[in-house]
């Protein structure tokens, strides 16, 4: 994948007169991580539910008193029950400071979490694995679009669009750390599934542009190292190591263990740069870097690395009691009633997620979830409260396995540690009201407020901050603005990429994000 620099880029956007304000400020250019602070996530992992989702069916931000006004009354659907009145939301803790804490429907018999019938175990694993010490959500936020795409888009980057204006708060990140990371993580950025979209680098380097790998074995073809993998390099895979060269010759101060392939098809987009134009030059730029990626992805034999490491583990060797009732062989999976569904699938690639990051292979991972939630039909609401919780379940199993698990490099310290974890989806949708007659109108279309989960390392334990008003709508929260100056407005998309990127220790001049941005306050660990 091509991209521009993003000097470059800046400067067709921008214009001159504008690019040499933001180089005067210090705003360009790629510096390497300064971050020192032992809570500051070196990794980043967003968990996609695509189609839009509703987030307060699964953490409850409203008052006990406007419960009733847009969550119905209780129901079922596919023998497993839905909805929730005010006297069965419960904390997980005691509340950290002046916000919410998080809450949820207790749909599960909290005297035998796996019991079933007239409860649902779905939800139970953020108590089971305790997550509430790491882990707060944002609600209100508005996306500035009810279309997918654009949506999508703005998810991913802060900016509303049919096309990206800014990188992917992944691209960002995996850019942020390169330097720190460039000898012992050859896949910056991984996308392991993406149903609704692939976050894009735009306009940074090739290296924070993303790879994507469906599977182990989707990449022996491509990037393994084993001689039976690829018996056509037999004979041409011995490697030398030397200084690293970017695409104008000069050293990056890395090294490269390159084969007599590699060297020559380094020097070919080398020797030609400067010949031709500016737009040119920044092809050849990320042709020379992405080929440098591809060098470092095979001299660390990655397909072997990943065979080696163990992804799904605990979950397996040491299943929660309380997921008795699903498949037994399978770990991200849940059932309705008496079997009458089944989710399957999101093994293969929440195990390869697991995998890249146990193996501290890469520094950004985005995972789609699988599920798509753009039913538009009458049963909406109940699909969205059944399939939601049970999602998001899965997505507790998956950061309890992060707990469990040690970090790399960080004695003491757990995966989930040196992670930040983002759940997400491109928006809301519509909510449901009560009618005079206590009955609820309920449709099922777009809608641009939504909810996203932070957790891990250097995130608040236990809050949720902002909320909805009976109608669906954000309310204001306190934000400290790119200025540093503090104001209270409804949390935009790209207040929550920025809070993630203060989360991960970047500074609001390490990135640029068109339109302003700014950090949620409380989100944050500090």
């Amino acid at each position: 994948m091509t991209t521009t620099s993003r000097r470059t880029l800046l400067k067709w956007a921008l214009g001159a007169g504008q690019f040499a304000l933001l180089e005067r400020a210090g705003l360009l250019g790629s510096r390497a991580a300064h971050a020192t602070d032992i809570d500051v996530p070196s990794r980043l992992v967003v968990l996609y539910i695509p189609g839009g989702y509703r987030p307060a069916y699964y953490f409850t931000p409203m008052d006990d008193a406007d419960i009733p006004l847009s969550v119905p009354a209780p129901s079922t659907y596919s023998g497993e029950p839905v909805f929730f009145d005010a006297s069965k939301v419960v904390n997980l803790a005691p509340a950290n400071g002046p916000y919410k804490p998080l809450r949820t429907w207790q749909s599960w018999n909290p005297l035998n979490p796996a019991e079933r019938g007239s409860f649902s175990p779905l939800m139970y694993g953020y108590s089971h694995f305790a997550l509430h010490e790491q882990m707060s959500v944002l609600h209100g936020i508005d996306q500035g679009t009810n279309d997918h795409a654009s949506a999508f888009i703005a998810s991913m980057c802060g900016v509303a669009g049919a096309d990206f204006r800014a990188p992917a708060v992944h691209s960002v990140i995996a850019n942020h750390l390169f330097e720190k990371y460039r000898e012992s993580r050859p896949l910056p950025f991984v996308v392991v599934a993406g149903e609704r979209g692939t976050p894009l680098g735009m306009g940074l380097p090739s290296h924070a542009s993303p790879v994507r790998v469906p599977s182990i074995e989707a990449l022996k073809p491509q990037l393994s190292a084993k001689p039976s993998d690829n018996p056509w390099w037999t004979g041409l895979d011995a490697r030398a190591e030397g200084p690293e060269l970017d695409g104008s010759g000069q050293p990056t101060g890395g090294t490269l263990k390159t084969t007599t392939v590699e060297r020559f098809s380094l020097s070919r987009a080398q020797q030609r740069m400067g010949r031709s134009t500016a737009k040119v030059d920044s092809y050849l730029e990320g042709l020379h870097g992405s080929l440098s990626s591809v060098s470092r992805v095979l001299a660390t034999d990655v397909v072997s690395v990943l065979q080696g490491t163990k992804g799904i583990d605990t979950l397996t060797a040491n299943r929660p009691g309380y997921l008795s009732s699903y498949l037994s062989n399978q770990s991200f999976t849940y059932t309705f009633g008496l079997a009458n569904f089944h989710l399957t699938g999101l093994d293969p690639r929440m195990d390869l997620a697991l995998r890249l990051l146990k193996s501290d292979l890469c520094t950004s991972v985005h995972v789609s979830l699988q599920l798509d939630f753009d039913t538009h039909n009458g049963f909406g609401h109940s699909f969205s409260c059944a399939h939601g919780r049970g999602l998001m379940d899965c997505v507790a199993r998956f950061m309890g396995e992060l707990k469990v698990t040690p970090a790399p490099g960080k004695p003491g310290k757990t995966l989930l540690d040196d992670t930040l974890v983002l759940v997400m989806s491109e928006f809301g949708r519509s909510w449901a009201s009560r009618r005079s007659d206590n009955t609820y109108t309920l449709p099922d279309d777009h809608h641009p407020y939504t909810s996203v989960c932070f957790a891990g390392g250097n995130v608040a334990a236990n809050r949720q901050v902002g909320s909805y008003t009976p109608r669906g709508l954000g309310v204001p929260v306190d934000i400290i603005e790119e200025n540093g100056q503090p104001s209270k407005r409804v949390p935009r998309a790209a207040d929550a990429v920025t809070t993630a990127l203060r989360i991960m220790g970047m500074g609001t001049h390490d990135f640029f994000i068109p339109g302003g941005y700014g950090e949620v306050v409380g989100l944050r660990k500090a």
